[in-house]
């Protein structure tokens, strides 16, 4: 076992997400749950503060991601895509120690 130089945030949709999500897709019935969550590798952290700073250099890179798996028409995103907003659509969670069980190399898609 080794740990890696990452931390990690986990982010999961919250309403303001759901409901955004159902009324461009024309569905009420989407369901989300508290499973659908999505890991994120970050760089690592000293404390809260510092985790809070690095996750506002790369909200907008995750923020598009996410809502590109929900609909690939960017004209439907909400604008301005701020981190305060960031905030309102997703429930954030971080880890600071993320240990590697596997014993395979890491490798990144683009190294493939």
């Amino acid at each position: 076992m080794a740990v890696i130089n990452r931390s990690a945030v986990a982010i999961a949709p919250r309403p303001p997400l759901i409901d955004w999500s159902r009324r461009i897709s024309h569905d009420p019935e989407i369901a989300w749950g508290e499973e659908d969550h999505s890991l994120y590798l970050l760089p690592p952290y000293e404390d809260d503060q510092q985790a809070m700073r690095v996750l506002e250099t790369a909200y907008a890179e995750i923020f598009e991601n996410e809502l590109c798996s929900w609909c690939t028409d960017q004209s439907l995103w909400p604008e301005p895509r701020s981190f305060a907003l960031f905030q309102e659509w997703f429930s954030i969670r971080f880890y600071d120690l993320i240990e590697d069980l596997s014993r395979e190399d890491l490798l990144r898609e683009a190294d493939s």
